[in-house]
């Protein structure tokens, strides 16, 4: 059975059995954050080493010729992605909410700050905080850096070592997915109640049109 098979398997399972136990696997959430968690172990690290290595390698020429066809691209799919993102807010209900009582009123909302997202002053607080941005800009600063350096024979199979390294660690944890599958979805079937669902299905059934339509596409 391929791994997509066992995937909508552990979706299917996960939702029956979160329907027949109820509370008894709200639990399973606990697997299912773990499993999250070790998805992203991989994620900034194979960033780092992989652009580094990509980018190290090239000629000149080359590089320039990626920088313009690639920020053409990279245009085009910020584009096609706030398209997207404004047509899916007009399929989305107006909630009404209480503004006197509502926690909402009361809370201050942290602004992030754009500099420290896309300039890493201290690419090691970068790395520990997730900012992306930042990571990929340090990363492509270095590999250009790279591209420069004369000898570089000795640098370049370290980070594809290390770029192969993660990309094993990475399959090794995506072989897990059904069994992560199974545990989200069982934990959220069994606490979700139907009140829940019929609040968020419109949501869902944006998001999955959405994903088929860019995916045919």
């Amino acid at each position: 059975m391929s791994l997509s098979a066992r995937i909508f398997l552990g979706l299917g399972l996960g939702i029956a059995t979160g329907i027949f136990f109820g509370d008894l696997v709200a639990d399973l959430k606990v697997i299912g954050d773990i499993f999250v968690k070790m998805l992203q172990i991989t994620v900034l690290p194979y960033i780092v080493v992989s652009l580094i290595a990509g980018i190290g390698r090239m000629q000149i020429l080359q590089a320039r010729r990626l920088a313009v066809r690639g920020s053409l691209a990279l245009l085009g799919i910020w584009g096609l992605a706030l398209v997207m993102v404004f047509v899916a807010s007009l399929a989305f209900p107006d909630l009404e909410t209480s503004s006197f009582f509502s926690s909402g009123s009361t809370a201050q909302h942290q602004q992030t700050d754009l500099v420290d997202l896309y300039l890493p002053s201290n690419i090691f607080y970068s790395l520990a905080n997730n900012l992306v941005p930042a990571v990929v800009f340090f990363s492509i600063l270095m590999g250009v850096a790279l591209i420069s350096v004369e000898d570089k024979t000795n640098v370049l199979p370290v980070f594809d070592g290390l770029t192969a390294a993660l990309a094993k660690i990475n399959t090794a944890i995506v072989r897990l997915t059904p069994y992560g599958i199974f545990a989200i979805s069982a934990a959220a079937a069994g606490t979700m109640t139907i009140e829940e669902i019929s609040r968020v299905q419109v949501y869902l059934v944006t998001y999955i049109s959405l994903a088929f339509l860019i995916t045919f596409w």
